[in-house]
């Protein structure tokens, strides 16, 4: 049996101009509405994709795109449960900032317990457990499954997994668009 962690591809969405902490607001909605460049999909993902006995993935519009973009039939609906972790920010009109320092700033106060206007890092934990325990359901019934998740919430997924026993690579956080990381029951891990 096998687990398969995605990160989707890379939105289309420019991070050029500075903001504010309480300007995170639009640009991160702005992030999660970009479209996905679906024209770098790997050949080896598609190749795992099509090998695998079930395809699911978030309800984030970029993972939906993310996943049609490997052309496989054997999708699942499209589920909340594997949604990203999103970035808490503050309402604050000062100081401006580039959004890549006040992603990194934020995600770093989030993982220390801030969380203004998102899930705390202890619920994302509890919904990664659950996501974990649905994915070897999928892999118990189909052998072998494919996530079309989110980075951060990868890395808790993956957590969860080697927690239930399951083999695979210990550090995701700075994996790239399009990365796969195969997770198996009781044997090592890529």
């Amino acid at each position: 049996m096998q687990i398969i962690l995605v990160r989707h591809g890379r939105p289309e969405h420019s991070a050029a101009s500075w903001c504010t902490p309480a300007q995170m607001k639009g640009w991160l909605e702005r992030y999660n509405k970009a479209d996905v460049a679906g024209h770098e999909v790997p050949d080896r993902l598609v190749s795992l994709a099509r090998a695998s006995g079930a395809v699911v993935c978030s309800s984030v519009a970029r993972c939906v795109q993310s996943r049609a973009f490997l052309d496989v039939d054997c999708c699942l609906q499209p589920d909340p449960l594997f949604a990203e972790a999103h970035l808490p920010y503050l309402d604050w009109p000062f100081p401006r900032l580039p959004p890549s320092l006040w992603r990194l700033l934020f995600r770093s106060a989030w993982f220390c317990g801030f969380a203004r206007h998102t899930e705390p890092i202890g619920e994302s934990n509890k919904r990664a457990g659950a996501a974990a325990e649905r994915l070897i359901q999928l892999a118990e019934a189909h052998g072998s499954v494919l996530l079309m998740g989110h980075g951060i919430m990868n890395v808790l997924i993956a957590r969860q997994l080697r927690k239930r026993g399951w083999a695979g690579p210990l550090h995701l956080l700075m994996r790239g668009y399009w990365h796969a990381s195969v997770y198996r029951k009781g044997s090592p891990g890529r």
